[in-house]
Order: C-alpha cells, then structure tokens, then sequence
C-alpha cells in the first residue's frame, strides 16, 4: 500500500510539471543540470520547452524557440555551466520566464505634529503628537499632547489622551477612537480632574514632498463626565459634553 501511494503521489508530482527537454550534444554538462537551472526561471505552467545546445570552440550555442545564441563558458562545466547557459537562455525565452514574486508592500509608520484648539466655554489651544501605523487601508494611531485655556475667568491646563483605528482612502482617513483628557485648574482652591469618553475625527491628508503630508483634521471629543467651576457662588466654567475641535499640521514618515 505505501509502496503504490509513492507511485501515486509522484505521477501526480510529475505530472504536474512543465516539459523541458534539453539536447545538449557535446556540452560540458549533463541535460538534467540545464533543466534543472532553467525550471527554476521559467513559469511553471505552459507548453512544453525544447532546448537544444552544441558544443562550440569557446562553448556552447543555444537553440530555442527559433532563436539562437553562442555563450562562452570560460572553462566552467557541470551543474555552474548549465545555470550560466540557462541565463544566457534568457531573452530566448522571454515570454516564458517566471513573474518574480510579488513581495508586501507595508506603508512606514507617519508621525505628526498639530496645533489646534478646542471648542469649550472658553477655546482651549494645544499641541498633539500623532503616531498612526498604517496597515492596508486600515490604521491604528496613538495622539497624546496638552494645552491650556485661551482666556477666560478659569485658569486651567489641560492634557490630551486618543487611542483610535480608521480607514485611509486617498487623502482623507477617518478615526474613532477612546478619549482621556486629564484637567488641572490653578484658580481659587483648585482641582484636579479626567475627563473619559470617545472621539470622531477626519483628516485630510495633502501631500507636500515623498514621505510629507500636510494635515487639516477636524473631530468632535464626547464626555462620559462634566466638571463645573464656581468663583464667588457663580458658575464659570463647565466642561463640554461635547467638544468640536479643529487642527492643522505636518506629518512625515517614520
């Protein structure tokens, strides 16, 4: 039973390869070396390939597919002439070679800057650090950076947490993600804070050199949370439940 599986499976093996026959009449190799060496660098499907190759005074002449080529071989023989020969037997073949594989192509990491401001009682204006690995059409980015408030009654300094994934299609790339945006108020008594929630952004992503963007991104930060401020029993600032926000910046490859 073992003995007629191998049969088995080596018909279908044989089978299942392309026909190459070599005559090599006087050359300074066996016919398998050269059908070895030219296997490996012909498509494996498709009609079956003759080669005939004779000896010459300096090495070999190859006949293929109604061309023909002299190659010298220098001195070489065995299984380094045939994989010369098969080289050379090339431009003969052309039609016939094997496509080289196609090897992924992962997009580099980006990392961004951007400035921006927040839509609050009173705007808060930051910087942000963008760290997005990009995979196919999907990315998955890191934001952290921090900011204060722009005027107002309300002396605060605000940090900024994002952890989103999106989708890249041209120039524009759409996130969603986690959001923690951690407060410190400096007026009065104080307060120390974190706001928790989610995020919506979209980018536009213009390009200015290789391996350069120009970003415009625009999103909304929505609070599980809220925070009021009292100065002299009057409310002065609240914290957003939702809060739109607006930056522009410059992004490069990693």
């Amino acid at each position: 039973m073992l003995v007629g599986l191998c049969l088995v499976c080596g018909a279908h093996r044989a089978g299942a390869e392309r026909s190459i026959v070599v005559e090599a009449s006087g050359a300074p190799f066996d016919s398998r070396d050269l059908v070895a060496a030219l296997r490996v660098r012909v498509a494996p499907d498709g009609a079956p390939l003759h080669v005939r190759i004779t000896a010459t005074d300096r090495g070999v002449r190859i006949d293929a597919r109604g061309g023909a080529r002299d190659v010298p071989l220098g001195g070489l023989t065995g299984a380094a002439a045939a994989r010369l020969v098969a080289l050379a037997a090339s431009d003969l073949l052309l039609d016939d070679l094997a496509a080289p594989p196609v090897l992924p192509h992962h997009q580099p990491a980006t990392l961004a800057v951007l400035g921006g401001a927040a839509a609050w009682d009173n705007a808060i204006g930051g910087v942000t650090l963008d760290l997005a690995i990009p995979r196919g059409r999907f990315v998955a980015a890191f934001e952290v950076g921090g900011g204060d408030a722009i005027g107002g009654p309300v002396e605060l300094v605000a940090g900024i947490v994002r952890a989103s994934a999106g989708l890249r299609a041209g120039w524009l790339e759409l996130r969603a993600g986690l959001v923690a945006m951690p407060l410190l108020v400096t007026t009065g008594t104080g307060d120390q804070t974190m706001l928790l929630g989610a995020g919506a952004s979209a980018r536009l992503r213009v390009p200015i050199l290789p391996g350069m963007h120009g970003l415009v991104a625009a999103g909304a930060d929505a609070f599980a949370t809220r925070s009021q401020y009292q100065l002299d029993g009057a409310t002065v600032l609240t914290t957003p439940q939702l809060a739109p926000w607006l930056a522009i910046g410059l992004e490069v490859a990693l």
